[in-house]
Formats: structure tokens, C-alpha cells, sequence
């Protein structure tokens, strides 16, 4: 099933209508929170947010959330989310259905007019941008300004971004700033975020994109049994690409054409899964549980548990105590 999505329409220089309907509003609507897909939810709670600053082209805002189902309409912005804490999400959105424990430096990029339904099952620190699809069409025009050309943003999922990470945590520091300043600076920034995804997140709607190979469904079953019997020992690409019958180059590509993750990534999600699950057990020790899950020692499992889950084991045992 393909998901449709808006494409931004990019006229050849000298074309087009001047003064048309952005040109005239644009500067003078504030971007509110009801015009994204955040809405008001008992479990979520906003504990900052851009509205009131008088910023027109992006909405951000930072939540902390309880587990709880969010079922989110589309809307005609792009909607970027990633966590401060590490989260447990389970998501579905145009047909496709995604699970992560994810650490706090990945990015989920929505594109408009796309619906989502979001399940969170622990406690997590959010960041949430929309981008205005007026914005992202002005920035269109300039990058593909020479030929005519649809853009479509690609979705993500959990993706590994370091500069556009690194964008929405400068808008996220520019709502503590003086809104004198805080306002220019969040239209520079949208700018350089709708050029970030532009070029790096969006596909020329008039060309067929190059769709990668996946992991066949018996070697996708084989692989992930033998992860799942072997989490507290040692695991290398090299043997999961023996199991599924390829060369460890071929086995890389086509595990995350799979299962939108690397290989290593997958791993540490079902480590930290296992672990979860065995901290619900006060029995266990920590050390235990650690070398169970196959984490070298307490100190690397404490570590890697922090980044994906945002506490520390022992924290998240009173949790859920």
C-alpha cells in the first residue's frame, strides 16, 4: 500500500504566480499546536512549546508522555519526533506496521498527509517540529529552481541523522531565547531544516526509485530465531549472514531494507527487551541480568539501558515495581 503523500511542485525560474496565497499570509499566522497532530491527551503533558512566540513556519514542543495509544490525524506539514529519554514505540502508518526501543538520537520523520497510530508503553521525554509545507515548498523552489520536478518526503522510521538531529535541537534551544531574537532565528532554522530534507529525505516524484532487496521470509525467521536463542553469548553479522545463505555485504543490506534498522541495532532492541522483561523478576540481580542478555559487564549494560530507555536498570525496575 502507498501512502500519499503531499509533492511540492517546483516551477522553472520567471514561472509562477507572484503574491499568491503563501506570499500573502505567510508572517502572519502563528503555527499553533492545534494545527499539528499533537493533541491533547491525559497521559501527555507539554513542557514547552513555541506557541505564543509568533513563530509562522514551525511548531515545536517538548512532552512528557505516559504509555498510552495516540491516534494522530493527518495534516499537511511534515512532522519530525525524537526522543530525550529513549522510548518504547510501536507504530502503525500507511499500511506499514514498525517496533522499536529506541535511544534518544533518532529521528521519526512523518510526511504530510500521512495518519499514524502510536503506541508508547514507557515513559518517555519527547521532541516534536512540524515544518510548514508552505516553507517546504518556497525552499523547493530554490533547490530544484532550474527544472520541474515533484518532491516526496521519504518517511522514517527511527532514522539515524546526526545534522537533522542536531537542527531540531537548535530550534528546541531557541525557545528558551528572547522571542525577539528567538523568532528569526526559528525562520533561518526551518529553512535549513526544509533544505536538510529536501535533499536528503525526499525522492524526485517523476523518476522510479531503486527499491532494495529484502531478506526472503524464511531467512528473515531463521536469523531472528537464532537471535532470540543466542542474546546472552556473542552474535556477528558474519554469522548471521552464514544462516541467511549471504555474503555479510549482501546479508547488511538486506537485513535493513527488513527491518529498517542495522543488524547491530536489532540486537541491542532485543537485549534490552529480554532485559525488561527479566527486571520484572526481583530476584534476578542486575549482574545477572546483564550477563543473560549478553552485555559484557553491569557497567555496559547500565549504559546502553540508559541510552535506549533514558533511566538506568535499577530505575526502571521501581517503575514498574
Amino acid at each position: 500500500m502507498t501512502p500519499t503523500v503531499p509533492h511540492f511542485k517546483v516551477e522553472p525560474k520567471g514561472g509562477g504566480e507572484v503574491g499568491g496565497p503563501t506570499a500573502a499570509t505567510h508572517g502572519v499566522h502563528e503555527y499553533r499546536r492545534a494545527q499539528s497532530s499533537l493533541h491533547v491527551h491525559p497521559d501527555v503533558t507539554v513542557v514547552k512549546s513555541s506557541e505564543g512566540l509568533g513563530w509562522t513556519d514551525v511548531y515545536a514542543a517538548v512532552t512528557d508522555e505516559r504509555p498510552h495509544l495516540a491516534i494522530r490525524k493527518a495534516i499537511p506539514d511534515v512532522w519530525f519526533a525524537s526522543t530525550l529519554t529513549g522510548i518504547d514505540l510501536r507504530r502503525s502508518v500507511g499500511g506499514e506496521q514498525y517496533h522499536g526501543v529506541l535511544p534518544s538520537n533518532l529521528v521519526t520523520i512523518t510526511p504530510g498527509g500521512m495518519a499514524v497510530r502510536d503506541e508508547i508503553a514507557a515513559p518517555a521525554t519527547a521532541l516534536h517540529v512540524y515544518l510548514k509545507n508552505e516553507v517546504m515548498q518556497e525552499v523547493a523552489d530554490d533547490l530544484f529552481a532550474t527544472h520541474r520536478s515533484d518532491r516526496a518526503i521519504i518517511p522514517a522510521f527511527a532514522t539515524e541523522d546526526r545534522m537533522l538531529y542536531l537542527l531540531m535541537h537548535a530550534i528546541r534551544a531557541a525557545l528558551d531565547e528572547p522571542p525577539r531574537s528567538n523568532m528569526l532565528k526559528a525562520e533561518h532554522l526551518a529553512r535549513a531544516l526544509a533544505s536538510h530534507i529536501l535533499q536528503l529525505h525526499s525522492t524526485d516524484g517523476t523518476t522510479r526509485t531503486r527499491v532494495s532487496e529484502k531478506l526472503g521470509s524464511n531467512q528473515l525467521r531463521l536469523v531472528v530465531d537464532y537471535i532470540e536463542a543466542n542474546l546472552g553469548g556473542e552474535i556477528s553479522v558474519k554469522e548471521l549472514a552464514a544462516i541467511a545463505g549471504l555474503s555479510r555485504e549482501q546479508f547488511f543490506r538486506r537485513f535493513k531494507a527488513s527491518m529498517r534498522m542495522t543488524p547491530h541495532r536489532y540486537l541491542m532492541t532485543a537485549r534490552i527487551e529480554r532485559a525488561r522483561s527479566y527486571l520484572a523478576d526481583p530476584r534476578l540481580e542486575l549482574v545477572s541480568i546483564a550477563l543473560m542478555c549478553g552485555f559484557s559487564s553491569q557497567a555496559h549494560f547500565g549504559t546502553v539501558f540508559r541510552r535506549f530507555m533514558g533511566m538506568s536498570p535499577a530505575c526502571y525496575r521501581r517503575s514498574i515495581a
